[in-house]
């Protein structure tokens, strides 16, 4: 191994090299640090330190060691996703088109590969979109966003995936409207993904926006969305505070929003953090208006 432990690195080459051995080690891949980058032994494919570098983004310069979870599922994503190109050789471009969804994460979410993947940005700046590619490795129901690196290396600009991705994602949301009218009998409306789109993701819908934000007359609805999985919008039985209980109690690459979505038929907003929705969509002609927030009263 060419340079493994050079106490003579700087502290975050070091770190990054600390960090691709851990990788390593706990998701059994073979690989060998050089000098240049790292080595994928089984498949002769070298990954440059500053492809792995920009896929970690700031988390490896806000650790202090190799076990940072974010940092580590970046670095594991790039190297699984191009032992994946090198297997499937001629056949990766085709695949990866096959596997392709949208994907809509908040700017700072532990999978977001950086402003080079954005495509879209929904109205009220609380999601980017991209695309992703649904079960290509272990899990087939996972969705991982596609890095740039990746597409890069396999020829592909997903630029020109993006609106037949998009596409898709619409008519998902048009399944998710149907689903939600059918079962809405139910104790509490819940929002699931559908055909490998999650729930952030079916946002991008018109007609799932414009359902949730018409559905009790006031052109606004809140919908809580802690975790990428599930979207609660019958926010009259949740306490305020499951929403950031439930996204803390989540694992990082599975978190939605902390806070509580604000939807219109056109933007998904973000609800002030700590704030109870239910006061920010009600009435605002309340009884009492004389009495504030003071210390004493006359």
């Amino acid at each position: 191994m060419s340079g493994v432990g050079r106490q003579d690195l700087p502290g975050g080459q070091l770190r990054l090299r600390r960090l691709v051995l851990a990788v390593s080690v706990l998701e059994d891949l073979d690989l060998e640090p050089r000098d240049a980058g790292v080595l994928l032994t089984g498949r002769r494919v070298l990954v440059p330190w500053e492809a792995l570098e920009h896929a970690v983004g700031g988390h490896l310069g806000r650790v202090d060691d190799p076990d940072d979870a974010t940092a580590r599922l970046r670095v594991s994503a790039l190297l699984r996703l191009r032992a994946l190109l090198a297997d499937l050789g001629s056949t990766a471009p085709v695949v990866l088109r096959q596997a392709a969804r949208a994907l809509a994460l908040p700017h700072d979410h532990a999978v977001h590969p950086g402003p080079d993947w954005v495509q879209e940005q929904v109205l009220g700046g609380v999601l980017d979109c991209g695309v992703a590619l649904l079960g290509v490795l272990d899990d087939p129901v996972q969705v991982l966003p596609l890095p740039p690196a990746v597409a890069q290396a396999a020829g592909v600009d997903p630029a020109d995936w993006w609106p037949a991705v998009r596409e898709h994602a619409e008519g998902m949301g048009h399944l998710a409207v149907q689903r939600l009218r059918r079962d809405r009998g139910g104790r509490q409306q819940v929002i699931r993904p559908v055909g490998g789109v999650d729930v952030p993701t079916l946002l991008l819908a018109p007609a799932l926006r414009r359902y949730l934000a018409d559905g009790d007359g006031s052109g606004m609805r809140a919908v809580a969305v802690p975790m990428r999985s599930r979207g609660w919008f019958d926010l009259a039985r949740i306490d305020p505070a499951f929403v950031a209980a439930a996204w803390s109690a989540t694992s990082e690459p599975e978190r939605g929003l902390p806070v509580p979505l604000l939807v219109t038929a056109d933007e998904v907003g973000a609800a002030p953090a700590g704030g109870d929705v239910r006061e920010a969509l009600s009435d605002p002609v309340r009884e009492e208006t004389w009495k504030h927030d003071v210390r004493y009263h006359r």
